[in-house]
């Protein structure tokens, strides 16, 4: 079975490995560190940097310029902005599951997992809403390694495009547009703002069908939804693959020594299964975070609020409107950097 259906096999021979020169499920050749403790000390350390591709986008810098970059994108997504947002993620949520009341099946990465991101995103960053179609086809581009390349430069023209002809608002471009690497970072923000918040609905929501006993607890007592989002977060994040690095120095990762310009894969998926940390890793539990799915250190998402927020929302009304909720078809992968089902179809009601 390849990593894209399923990651776990995959996680349990690199924990065993330990840090190892390996071939990684993406095509390259790199040192895989998985292992809880070795995993937070790889996305301290120094000597692994994040700038493994030019451009100055904020998950490709290292202090000070992420420091520098990353205080206004930051102040964008603070807590408190995030909070005011939750009327309007709930109006969105409403107004898409209104949809599924008369339908017999439906495709939850269609018509929910997919449009309530983008279009939250969109609005808070000032993103016309007509343009999601064309950002998601770009996006599934992006997110190719053999169309890598060429999205990125759509990706860009679009963005520039954008910038030069947008009006000043209330958006967190208009705040931005002063700031360097704009373009760059619209594309990350843009991309990371809802492609894992995607993918963490559907991935949760794919679990959580498949554990009536965790469902039932939800429906019995609802408070718990944000604790059961952080444990879909651990259980089967969006970054299962992890982050890159690059060695900049010789560098000791549990024991083993990483030579300097070596490349580096941090799987944020095996450590957050590593059985050291989580016992029976494999099972979901409540009341297991921390975890790892939003990075550590520096790099730690500067958009996980947001993510929390729309998944807690995404979940509670889910489970509120329709309780007897079940799958319909067994889901389908998809092959991409970022785990994620293809295609999701379920029964709102009996």
């Amino acid at each position: 079975m390849s990593f894209f259906a399923d990651p776990t096999p995959y996680f349990d021979r690199w924990r065993e490995q330990g840090p190892a020169l390996i071939d990684t499920p993406d095509g390259r050749r790199a040192w895989m560190i998985s292992r809880y403790d070795d995993v937070v000390q790889a996305l301290s350390h120094p000597g692994l940097s994040s700038a493994v591709v030019p451009g100055g986008m904020l998950n490709h810098t290292d202090p000070p310029e992420h420091t520098q970059l990353r205080k206004p994108i930051a102040r964008a997504f603070s807590t408190r902005r995030v909070e005011a947002l939750r009327p309007r993620i709930e109006q969105i949520t409403n107004e898409l599951l209104d949809a599924w009341e008369t339908e017999e099946e439906v495709d939850v990465i269609e018509t929910f997992a997919y449009p309530l991101p983008i279009t939250v995103i969109c609005e808070l960053l000032g993103v016309p809403g007509e343009d999601s179609d064309e950002i998601r086809a770009i996006t599934a581009e992006l997110l190719a390694p053999e169309t890598m390349a060429q999205a990125y430069g759509r990706f860009a023209a679009y963005v520039q495009r954008l910038v030069d002809t947008k009006e000043p608002g209330d958006d967190v471009i208009t705040e931005l547009r002063d700031e360097p690497n704009l373009v760059n970072n619209l594309v990350l923000l843009i991309t990371a703002g809802h492609e894992t918040t995607v993918h963490l609905i559907g991935n949760g929501l794919l679990a959580l069908l498949r554990d009536p006993a965790l469902k039932q607890t939800l429906l019995d007592d609802p408070i718990l939804v944000p604790e059961a989002v952080e444990e879909f977060l651990r259980f089967d994040g969006p970054l299962a693959l992890g982050v890159a690095r690059v060695a900049t120095s010789d560098v000791v990762i549990g024991g083993v020594k990483i030579p300097r310009s070596s490349a580096v894969t941090i799987s944020l998926g095996a450590a957050n299964r590593d059985p050291s940390r989580y016992p029976d890793p494999d099972v979901l539990q409540l009341g297991r975070h921390p975890h790892l799915a939003f990075g550590h250190g520096v790099h730690y998402c500067v958009g996980a609020r947001l993510a929390r927020v729309e998944a807690e929302i995404a979940f509670g009304t889910l489970l509120r409107r329709f309780p007897e909720l079940a799958l319909a078809a067994e889901p389908e992968w998809r092959e991409s950097f970022i785990r994620g089902l293809a295609s999701f179809r379920v029964r709102p009601k009996p």
